[in-house]
């Protein structure tokens, strides 16, 4: 886990590997966001001590599942300890995967859920405030892929501006290189940007167009910013460390 503290805002990245899942939580004394729920993210709230109180809405990157996979448990937890208040989820327009899935936990449990779900379909820059944080969804360039490096269709899928007061941070989501990956990162006080290829030397190069970075490329991207995080890697185990720019 990394966690980033800043002066308005903090940071808790409580998993991420690529193929496996994405969780990242950010908080202020208003309330906190987490940005994708993948699987075993009920499992890394709990044993980092994170206040299921404090959770004030979800936000979607896109419906990969690595990303989405763990939404059923987290909700069934909250369902059990009888959260009141409306949880509102945040996605972009025509992710079907993610609203299916609350589609069909609210339908199981009708009769029995204790707080509302508050659907948000999102558009590129559809600027949205949410526990006083100001959010602006960025669209980014993201296919799906399998292992055979079959490149699939183009899907629905942000990366996400967050400030709050003093602070600034870009999640990249899974995205290729793109310029408005750029625009999301550049100037920022945090970017966690994905590095799931280990390099592009050598790697598909349809798949750096249109899937995912590699390190070497996030890391030009995260220049742009004060300071990264390179996070969803792939195979390798490493870790990569948060980066001041010089």
């Amino acid at each position: 886990m990394h966690f980033w503290q800043g002066k308005s805002i903090t940071v808790n990245i409580l998993f991420s590997r690529a193929g496996v899942a994405q969780h990242i939580w950010v908080c202020n004394e208003h309330g906190a966001l987490l940005f994708d729920a993948g699987d075993g993210v009920l499992r890394d709230i709990l044993s980092n001590n994170l206040d299921f109180d404090k959770l004030t809405g979800i936000v979607f990157t896109h419906g990969h599942f690595d990303h989405v996979g763990g939404l059923h448990s987290l909700l069934g937890y909250l369902r059990m300890i009888g959260r009141k208040q409306t949880l509102p989820i945040y996605a972009p327009q025509g992710c079907t995967e993610l609203f299916a899935l609350v589609d069909t936990f609210t339908k199981c449990y009708a009769d029995t859920m204790p707080f509302n779900i508050d659907r948000k379909k999102l558009q590129p820059h559809e600027i949205f405030e949410h526990a006083g944080m100001i959010v602006e969804p960025y669209p980014v360039v993201h296919c799906g892929g399998i292992k055979d490096a079959t490149v699939l269709n183009k899907i629905p899928a942000f990366g996400y501006r967050i400030t709050y007061k003093h602070n600034s941070i870009a999640i990249s989501g899974d995205t290729a290189m793109c310029p408005s990956l750029r625009e999301l990162v550049k100037d920022a006080d945090l970017a966690i940007i994905e590095a799931t290829l280990e390099k592009s030397e050598g790697s598909n190069r349809k798949v750096l167009e249109k899937v995912h970075l590699s390190e070497d490329l996030a890391k030009e991207i995260g220049k742009l910013a004060k300071e990264y995080i390179l996070i969803h890697k792939g195979k390798r185990k490493r870790e990569v460390p948060i980066h001041a720019k010089n």
